[in-house]
């Protein structure tokens, strides 16, 4: 398995290096695998030291919490392994002054076994030391106590409150009691969509197929308690909620923080949509969210997946959580956005789609062109697959979502924007350059409003008016995107296909004849693209590389071509 590392049995160490060096005020203790606050205050001036650990691979965890106002020392085990109890003690000696250390530990064995010790260990040398255990997975909710449910994401929330509690120079039995409020009052569950790999290891702990994904995973690897069906994202985070709101008894009218947490490899995409369908969710619920962040604070490697983190607040609470920390990893006040849309001051223009029907002029082309538009539309439907894996070959992959798009844009416009060509081809135009982003939006709207342009004076075009409005469509794609035939992009198949027409009509043929030779025309020019070098557009960034496909935009060209054939008749 592919990694950024040197030798695995040393990754602890030269990442705590690592991020030393984006953090003055985090130091690496001796030989310890330990990252402690720069520059602590004499003992008798110390807050209660904060400190809390476990095994690596969870990064920002636990060192990224490291500093005022959040925690005083992360102790960092091997990956995925409690660190000793030594290491732990060693934290404790280096950081606690006359108030005492918290220790604050996830309700695994191997961390509560090594804190707690260490803990023994310190109070026998007249160190003042609580230990609060946070177990906040709720997926083992009824086949297990609460005492030995594990913990996870939910932890981060518990570092902030008591380290805020310290930075007040609040008593230990303050402090703690604040924490162990803080971790009564938290649910957190996850999903994972695959399994994490260990640095060194030939393979992931688990695999899940493509339609697999695990509930209720804990943080190191370890499989969940159910294994289901991928859901979209409001159902998936709807499941994980309501085991959080029932476990903790959650009512109406209550306040809560919420946390979307990923868990190594989950783009920051898809948890602010699990983050925003958490938010509608609870607002239905009427419970006010005050709080509220998304983002990686406790990963399991590079997993993908999520959990969703619960903690009931009061004023105190979120007082604790709003205080300053210099802690590098702590995202800042996730103030809540309640008004997220605002009406804008310009409204964007185009060509009126609502034409009435006497403006048809008696030419029927409202009912000729729907028909071939639909036959178009549905052809892109069709050929999503295909184009995808062509664009994927050679640029971002994004070319047959844009033209299902297009596809849904076309099959929205009215009836009454197609009585005339001139305005079919401008409202055809204005929706594409709505649905599309990318280059393929720009490209098609442009290639549209020239051919409406060209068409304007020919409420009833001729053939060869036809043939000059595609021509000054394939004109005004080369100029706006600066490509020309044999650059490997879709002109490779338009230009081909407009010359085709163009000589067909010129030598006699009819206009059926003439649009079969532009069909093969471009058929032939797509099939040549696979021989090229890109010289332009996304796939030139990959030169010879790209060779032996077919450009995915000329093979788009193609099929809404063909898809047109059968439309076209001598008149």
């Amino acid at each position: 398995m592919k990694k950024l590392v040197n030798d695995p049995s040393n990754v602890v160490r030269e990442m705590l290096e690592g991020l030393a060096r984006q953090a003055p005020h985090v130091a690496i203790l001796g030989g310890e695998n330990i990252l402690i606050r720069h520059a602590l205050p004499e003992p008798s001036e110390r807050p209660v030291a904060i400190i809390s650990g476990g095994g690596s691979g969870h990064e920002p965890a636990h060192g990224g919490y490291v500093g005022a106002g959040m925690l005083s020392a992360a102790v960092c085990g091997e990956v995925f392994t409690s660190p000793s109890t030594d290491a732990v003690l060693a934290a404790i000696h280096a950081t606690a002054g006359e108030r005492g250390a918290l220790l604050i530990v996830k309700n695994y064995t191997g961390d509560r076994l090594n804190f707690g010790l260490a803990a023994e260990l310190a109070r026998s040398e007249g160190i003042p030391v609580e230990v609060v255990t946070v177990a906040d997975d709720v997926s083992l909710r009824g086949r297990i106590e609460h005492h030995q449910r594990r913990g996870i994401a939910g932890t981060v929330l518990v570092h902030k409150i008591a380290g805020a509690a310290a930075a007040r120079r609040q008593s230990l039995d303050q402090v703690a009691a604040i924490a162990r409020k803080a971790a009564a009052n938290l649910g957190t569950m996850g999903v994972a969509l695959d399994g994490c790999t260990l640095p060194g290891a030939k393979k992931a702990g688990f695999h899940l197929a493509d339609d697999e994904i695990e509930l209720g995973l804990g943080i190191h690897g370890e499989k969940g308690v159910e294994r289901t069906a991928p859901m979209q994202a409001s159902e998936l985070t709807e499941t994980l909620l309501v085991n959080i709101i029932e476990d903790l008894a959650l009512k109406s009218g209550e306040r809560v923080v919420l946390l979307v947490n990923g868990l190594g490899a989950t783009p920051e995409m898809e948890l602010a949509i699990v983050l925003r369908d958490a938010f509608a969710s609870l607002n239905r619920r009427n419970v006010t969210v005050d709080r509220a962040w998304a983002g990686t604070f406790l990963s399991a490697l590079d997993m993908p997946g999520c959990s969703i983190s619960i903690l009931r607040v009061d004023d105190e609470m979120l007082a604790l959580l709003d205080a300053e920390t210099e802690a590098r990893a702590w995202p800042g006040v996730g103030t809540v956005n309640h008004h997220i849309r605002i009406v804008p001051a310009i409204t964007v223009t185009g060509p009126d789609l609502e034409t009435s029907p006497s403006d048809d002029d008696g030419h029927g082309w409202s009912d000729r062109l729907g028909p071939a538009l639909q036959a178009v539309a549905h052809a892109l439907i069709d050929k999503e697959a295909i184009l995808t894996e062509l664009d994927s070959k050679a640029g971002d992959g994004d070319l047959g979502a844009s033209m299902r798009r297009a596809a849904e844009a076309i099959l929205a416009v009215p009836s009454t924007a197609l009585v005339t060509p001139d305005r079919a081809l401008a409202a055809l135009g204005m929706a594409l350059r709505r649905a599309i982003a990318g280059s393929s939006g720009p490209f098609y709207a442009t290639a549209l409003l020239r051919a409406a342009r060209k068409l304007a004076d020919h409420p009833n075009p001729a053939a060869s008016d036809w043939a000059a409005a595609m021509a000054g469509a394939a004109d005004a794609i080369g100029e706006l995107g600066g490509a020309k035939p044999g650059d490997r992009t879709m002109l490779d198949a338009l230009v081909p296909a407009v010359a085709a027409f163009e000589s067909g009509l010129r030598s006699g043929q009819d206009v059926a004849k003439a649009w079969a030779a532009a069909v093969e025309a471009a058929e032939s020019g797509a099939e040549d693209t696979a021989h090229m070098t890109p010289r332009a557009g996304r796939a030139s960034y990959l030169g010879a590389r790209a060779i032996g496909s077919p450009d995915g935009g000329a093979v788009a060209v193609v099929c809404w071509l063909k898809a047109l054939q059968p439309y076209i008749a001598a008149r």
